[in-house]
């Protein structure tokens, strides 16, 4: 079984990878979808559907960029005074917008491909839209592989007693409850404190005869 540390290994490395992706598939599809324009213009058909896919892909791309650093890099940034980040990484937001992109993911895949299946192989404008397609499903993998980790991660969470505002990277490693709680005192440093306590007390107060523990 998987510990928690590892998941919230996976969790950070699947983000760094998505980001990388999302990346490349922005040049990609820019690519892709300045090629359809310049080819439109040289055909008597109309090549909108074609444009739309690479322009709905191509927003998905731009939306991952702008929102996910923020997840990714959450706790530096908290860490780094902007305490607004820190909702970003609530165990509750981060499955629903993982879920939400894999989605969205999904669909430009599958819009893209749908077009670029028909596409003559011969046109260089197929080839860069049928590269825009394939690089378009990396992206949906990884979230899909995202979105089962954060949920393990939340079980976790919700099976140690705590709230879906649980920031992730502070779920503990051993109970999923949250940060691990102070260990208690042993009982021979509470012996010591005590004494030592009992003998200041002593100390100062002269007229006050400390108790003698009674012979066997």
């Amino acid at each position: 079984m998987l510990s928690t540390s590892l998941l919230k290994l996976l969790r950070y490395s699947l983000y760094l990878a998505t980001l990388v992706l999302a990346a490349i598939e922005l040049i990609v599809v820019s690519v892709a979808l300045a090629a359809v324009s310049d080819f439109d213009g040289l055909t008597y058909g109309s090549l909108s559907p074609w444009r739309g896919g690479a322009a709905y892909t191509l927003f998905v791309t731009l939306l991952t960029l702008l929102t996910y650093p923020f997840v990714a890099f959450g706790n530096i940034l908290t860490n780094r005074g902007f305490h607004m980040c820190a909702r970003y990484n609530m165990v509750i937001y981060e499955v629903v917008s993982a879920v939400l992109f894999t989605v969205l993911w999904f669909v430009a895949g599958v819009v893209m491909a749908h077009y670029a299946d028909g596409c003559p192989s011969f046109y260089s404008m197929c080839g860069k839209y049928k590269a825009a397609t394939a690089f378009a499903w990396f992206p949906f993998f990884v979230f899909l592989c995202n979105s089962v980790v954060l949920s393990l991660l939340t079980h976790r969470a919700r099976k140690g007693g705590a709230p879906l505002t649980i920031l992730t990277y502070e779920i503990d490693y051993e109970s999923g409850s949250g940060p691990a709680p102070a260990a208690p005192q042993h009982v021979e440093s509470q012996y010591q404190q005590a004494t030592k306590t009992d003998a200041s007390y002593y100390g100062s107060n002269p007229q006050v005869s400390m108790p003698v523990a009674p012979s066997h």
